[in-house]
């Protein structure tokens, strides 16, 4: 399955999680990120978008022509301004005819074909544009196709073209009705529809390519969209979305009225914008569901890139990228609450339990059901801290204000209540012997039959510590993390400590996770980022070393010995932790990815939760969050196309069209900015080059995107550039560029040589002369 096949269609399941047999079905939250001015768009109404197949996005506004690598927008205009250093003498612009573009489109000769508004059109190839004249470069092109002959199909108010794919000249064209044509498909046999105000058309190619108009059903008389569709075609009137099969003259009416603009997943399955300012997709049953989140933003351009990700160019409010959600959200809609969540544990039979923050506690059954259970009868309040559920299949909730409940059937029973009033916090060692926390205090509390406290014993050596976690130790023992750092314990006695004193970054500890494969300890504190424990030594990694957040409330581990941290920002992936030396490598989760809110809870025993099917829960500031790794163990294998895009030279900029830069003698400064495409995850990408005779190996860059070697030695030299996301391998291909640095004659070794010699001659000469006078005298 492609990268874009693959997260297409986890876009596609934005109503639950993959189609595994769990009871859980969460919302997936879409979370747009809009693209405007602020961030490099030349204009904010976006009327055409295609991803080229170098990987660029390209942008089509009605300021502007851009280019886009997932980080950077290039812009490309149609007129010049003075002094922007662009050579008007060799027949470039710089753009296309026009800043007000309409449509874009890549034909297999791997051209971008540029219609415009008020300028015909433009073709750009190999670096630079071409301007051709098309209805006298004036007209309005609204939609460019590629017949299967190879042909360019162009629509425009002032007719319909056929260019040749060669030449690119005109070989047939068709008057154009009252009011031009707007929309081009082809179906299955290939052959040619045209659709717009003055209704729905097929080239007829048995008479001489003459336009044959075609019946639209009802009253219809314009055709708004038409899109190509396997063997059948979308079209959209004016009044409804239909499916018209071109071998039988049929059509399907599909129930989405007034249509605009529509764009076709992997799978298959439409995408529409409709004329109200509505937004809608089909499922895979083929009925349709809003998407609030498109909905009211004025759609007007819509495509598909091959990372699965949806462009929307809006005609006010500018480019909008919708990913992916891979989290989905369980939140108001399912829990009837929208509190903090608080704690999440599996309930031993395939459904969870989950703790809300003054929201009580519901359960989730393997059969779907959700229940809600109060504990404000029996303490005195519905706000959770802790869950926990213990060897006998018996819950345990622990409240904010010093409660401890026990929930064996339908009702939760009073167990206890610190007097502190603190929250209250528990956990059952491997021993079976249970751990409850209330403020600064930690007790061993024994337990009946019938799970009643029957006995309790403070721990001395923890006292005066807030302790969020407790974690088996692989060399014996407990380990007791909280707010003096962590410590371990065997047999009572405190064996190992790590605080500030001895190296740890923070002293407000809250999560640990140990690696019994290597004895690594990996610390997570609030603030402190997070700390590796290895062979005594503490290694810390922050936001200054490559960690996405500084705050790491919970750590969990995936089947592939990845960890993921809970923190302020979102949810942190470190895709090879064991590969960690001075920085680190980690990806970031939030918003954009389906964390809606994305604030992780912590400081509290059950905040985050492996569960069996092995998806990764989170408690958020609102509801809980819940990933499967196995997505985005798909996305990860993704490769990058890195790219050479400027070069310059003492600050003048250099032409890199053809493969071979030639470089004037005495080059200095000569700077190199290169690029990959990552249009899902920019801030991921990672660098590294190297240029032969300078570097001797390659140069790791991290995210850095440009180099400057004060001077270049003579001679041939290759530059190259390869890219990788976090945690994947580099590129198989570099980007290149051969460079050659001429020296001067005159600076050559045969040059001094000859220069010595002759010197040499001359002083010989010189010599014997003046011998040869004083044997005169």
């Amino acid at each position: 399955m492609t990268r874009r096949m693959a997260l297409a269609l986890g876009l596609l399941a934005a109503c639950g999680l993959a189609q595994a047999s769990y009871p859980v079905k969460p919302d997936h939250r879409l979370s747009p990120k809009v693209f405007t001015g602020d961030d490099g768009l030349p204009q904010s109404g976006v009327s055409a978008l295609v991803q080229t197949r170098d990987g660029y996005l390209w942008v089509g506004t009605f300021g502007g022509l851009a280019r886009f690598d997932g980080r950077t927008f290039t812009t490309f205009r149609g007129r010049p301004s003075p002094g922007d250093g662009r050579d008007a003498g060799r027949g470039q612009t710089g753009g296309p005819a026009s800043d007000r573009i309409l449509v874009l489109f890549e034909d297999d000769a791997d051209r971008l074909w540029i219609g415009t508004e008020d300028a015909g059109l433009s073709v750009y190839e190999r670096g630079a544009f071409r301007h051709l004249p098309v209805c006298a470069g004036t007209c309005q092109i609204n939609d460019i196709l590629q017949g299967t002959d190879g042909a360019i199909w162009v629509a425009s108010k002032a007719g319909l073209f056929k260019l040749d794919p060669e030449d690119l000249g005109v070989v047939w064209s068709e008057s154009p009705v009252r009011a031009g044509y707007d929309r081009l498909a082809s179906d299955g046999e290939g052959r040619i529809h045209v659709g717009g105000y003055g209704g729905f058309h097929i080239v007829d190619e048995g008479r001489l390519q003459r336009l044959q108009r075609l019946r639209l059903p009802g009253e219809d008389r314009a055709v708004r969209l038409l899109e190509s569709s396997g063997d059948s075609l979308l079209v959209g009137t004016e009044k409804e979305l239909y499916r018209y099969d071109p071998a039988h003259r049929r059509w399907q009416a599909l129930g989405v009225d007034r249509p605009t603009y529509a764009a076709q997943d992997d799978d298959g399955l439409w995408w529409v914008a409709q004329l109200s300012g509505r937004f809608v997709r089909q499922d895979a049953a083929g009925a349709w569901k809003d998407v609030p989140e498109l909905s009211g933003m004025g759609v007007i351009s819509l495509a598909w890139d091959d990372e699965g990700d949806l462009w929307a160019g809006s005609g006010s409010k500018g480019l909008l990228r919708t990913r992916k959600p891979l989290f989905g959200v369980l939140s108001s809609a399912q829990l009837g609450t929208n509190m903090a969540g608080r704690a999440v544990v599996a309930d031993g039979d395939g459904g969870l339990w989950f703790g809300s923050a003054c929201g009580g506690v519901h359960h989730w059954s393997h059969e779907g059901h959700m229940r809600a259970l109060t504990l404000e009868k029996v303490l005195g309040s519905g706000c959770v801290t802790s869950l926990l559920l213990d060897r006998n299949g018996w819950l345990w909730a622990g409240s904010a204000e010093g409660g401890l409940a026990r929930i064996a059937g339908d009702e939760p029973e009073f167990v206890a209540t610190w007097p502190t009033l603190e929250p209250v916090n528990i956990w059952q060692r491997e021993d079976g012997s249970y751990l409850v926390s209330s403020g600064r205090s930690m007790y061993v509390i024994a337990v009946d039959a019938e799970g009643g406290i029957v006995g309790s014993r403070r721990i001395d050596a923890l006292q005066g510590m807030r302790i969020n976690s407790v974690v088996a130790a692989a060399r014996g023992g407990t380990w007791f993390v909280g707010d003096h750092g962590v410590l371990r314990m065997r047999d009572g006695e405190i064996v190992e400590r790590w605080s500030v004193r001895e190296g740890l970054s923070s002293r407000f500890a809250r999560a640990l996770y140990e690696d019994r494969d290597t004895g690594t300890l990996w610390v997570g504190t609030y603030g402190g980022g997070l700390n590796r424990i290895e062979n005594g030594k503490v290694h810390h990694y922050g936001t200054a070393n490559g960690l996405f957040d500084d705050t790491v409330s919970c750590i969990l581990a995936d089947q592939w010995g990845r960890l993921w941290l809970g923190g302020n920002r979102g949810v942190t992936l470190l895709p090879s932790p064991r590969d960690a030396q001075d920085e680190i490598e980690s990806v970031g989760y939030a918003t954009g990815d389906g964390l809606v809110p994305a604030e992780i809870n912590g400081g509290a025993s059950s905040t985050c939760h492996r569960d069996g099917h092995g998806w990764l829960w989170f408690s958020l500031v609102e509801g809980f969050g819940v990933i499967d790794p196995a997505d985005v163990s798909a996305t990860r294998a993704a490769t990058l196309k890195p790219h050479i895009e400027h070069v310059a030279a003492a600050g003048r900029v250099l032409d890199i069209a053809s493969p071979t830069l030639t470089l004037e003698p005495f080059t200095r400064n000569l700077e190199i900015r290169y690029t990959a495409i990552n249009l899902s995850r920019p801030q991921e990408t990672r660098f590294r080059f190297r240029l032969s005779g300078v570097d001797g190996d390659w140069v790791e860059a991290g995210q850095n995107r440009s180099i400057l070697y004060p001077s270049v030695p003579w001679g041939e030299h290759v530059f190259e550039v390869q890219a990788r996301v976090a945690g994947g391998a580099w590129s198989p291909a570099s980007a290149s560029l051969r460079i050659v640095h001429p020296q001067p004659w005159y600076q050559r070794m045969w040059v001094w040589t000859l220069v010595m010699l002759l010197g040499l001659l001359v002083l010989v000469g010189s010599t014997h002369l003046e011998s040869t006078r004083t044997a005169d005298d």
